[in-house]
């Protein structure tokens, strides 16, 4: 058995909302670019303020040594994709305790339960829990609000968790999203746009178009 330490930090996963539509649309050439943009911003935005412990798919597990960091880094992320047309938006979530480590891998509850909270948030949102909305709060770090989602049932654990969202003072939305691949699209450049129920829908290509026709309920 090798040696272990505890240690207290903030655990975030970071996933892309929608990877596995953009990959169905697009192939998996568009798939492995969007991987290499994304590794990119978590190397500009994140690393400098936390230790990106692993990288699987479309989803970055990251370690922060408190949520002021956490959320600092997850503005520059948020604000950077926000400004990238025909990228998709990523979605966050957060907790604060304690974890062991063991050759410079995590383990514990702490760590679970963040994944867990990720799961919970959607495209363009950071979910978070208690732990996290009080330090925050504690900190009066200015640039974010704190909406209370209240007790939410997460998979595999015995009690629901209370959740938290944190609402970032830059996320608003700048791009329509393709409902189709879900990539953010500038609707004045748009190849197209589409109505449906009384909605305007734009779209990155005409092949999105074209999918959004045949079944538009499938992507609403």
């Amino acid at each position: 058995m090798g040696s272990e330490t505890s240690i207290e930090a903030t655990f975030c996963f970071v996933d892309i909302a929608g990877y596995t539509a953009l990959t169905d649309t697009h192939g998996g050439v568009a798939a492995a670019d969007l991987m290499d943009d994304f590794r990119e911003l978590l190397r500009l935005h994140v690393e400098p303020l936390g230790q990106l412990q692993e990288l699987i798919g479309d989803c970055a597990f990251i370690v922060f040594p408190d949520p002021v960091a956490a959320l600092a880094a997850l503005e520059a992320l948020y604000t950077a994709i926000a400004g990238r047309e025909k990228f998709p938006v990523v979605r966050a979530g957060l907790h604060h305790g304690l974890a062991v480590i063991r050759a410079n891998r995590y383990f514990g509850t702490t760590i679970n339960l963040a994944a867990r909270v990720a799961a919970q948030a959607t495209g363009g949102r950071i979910m978070c829990t208690a732990p996290v909305a009080e330090l925050l709060g504690q900190a009066g770090s200015p640039g974010f609000g704190i909406s209370h989602r209240g007790l939410v049932s997460l998979h595999n654990l015995p009690q629901p968790v209370d959740l938290y969202e944190i609402v970032l003072s830059t996320s608003a939305d700048q791009y329509a999203i393709d409902p189709v691949c879900k990539m953010q699209i500038d609707s004045t450049h748009a190849a197209g746009h589409l109505h449906f129920n009384q909605k305007t829908y734009w779209f990155c290509s005409m092949h999105c178009v074209e999918r959004f026709a045949k079944n538009p309920s499938s992507y609403v």
